[in-house]
């Protein structure tokens, strides 16, 4: 078990991790790299545990980038960087949520937040 896992396995379970990305962009911010370490070690320690991961757009941004939905492009880095990271494709689904779901009101207006992949944790069927 490395540093990390016992350092997750010693606190509860969270609930939800974000990853913000830059404006019109599937580029996430800075500091998101930990948010995927996080979340990694969490699906490593409890092997009930699954993340669905939901991909969000403000509504400034451009609806596509290289012809993929901005929300989709943004599910599929996330994935991609869980995966990198060892997590299994069976304890992980998606979703892609476009500007339905902003928050941008409750943060005082700052599309910002928008501009996010949302990474969702839950019992897996059967446990």
């Amino acid at each position: 078990m490395t540093k990390l896992e016992r350092e997750v396995a010693s606190r509860d379970v969270p609930t939800a991790m974000f990853v913000f990305f830059e404006k019109d962009s599937a580029v996430p911010v800075d500091g998101s790299e930990l948010v995927f370490d996080q979340t990694a070690a969490v699906l490593g320690v409890f092997d009930n545990i699954g993340v669905k991961v939901v991909g969000h757009k403000a509504r400034d941004e451009h609806k596509k980038i290289e012809g993929i939905p901005l929300d989709e492009a943004r599910v599929r880095i996330v994935m991609g960087k869980l995966s990198e990271r060892g997590v299994a494709d069976k304890v992980v689904s998606a979703i892609s949520q476009g500007n339905k779901e902003s928050m941008a009101a409750a943060a005082g207006g700052d599309a910002a937040v928008d501009r996010r992949g949302e990474l969702i944790f839950g019992l897996l069927p059967g446990s």
